[in-house]
């Protein structure tokens, strides 16, 4: 009987601290600082399969003296393998996040990288 309850709460506990990456829908993102002007970036993953996803991906970029903004929107895949989500956005760029660390890379002067906030995407 002691087993059994042990191994029920194991299987409770394992489906209550999957991340959001378990989840059907997850969002992350990031904002870094480059002097007066703040660059934000915002990516919505939708599960396609297994480690695959269809991502709707925004990066902003404001200047804070003169007030003006720059958005770029785009549609995408992500996927992951070893540790890593790759992000692939035509027209915008290429991203990575590092699960381990929780750190977002981007390769475009436009979308920002830094530390990433995972959410459940609601």
């Amino acid at each position: 009987m002691r087993t059994l309850l042990t191994l029920a709460a194991l299987v409770a506990a394992g489906s209550t601290s999957a991340g959001p990456m378990d989840l059907p829908r997850w969002s992350a993102g990031t904002v870094e600082r480059r002097g007066a002007v703040t660059v934000t970036t915002a990516l919505d993953f939708r599960r396609m399969g297994p480690s695959e996803w269809v991502v709707h991906a925004r990066c902003e970029t404001r200047d804070t003296r003169s007030g003006r903004w720059r958005a770029r929107t785009g549609r995408g895949v992500a996927a992951r393998s070893m540790g890593l989500v790759l992000v692939d956005v035509p027209g915008l760029g290429r991203l990575v996040l590092f699960e381990a660390p929780g750190e977002l890379v981007a390769n475009v002067p436009g979308c920002a990288s830094g530390a990433a906030d995972l959410g459940t995407g609601d």
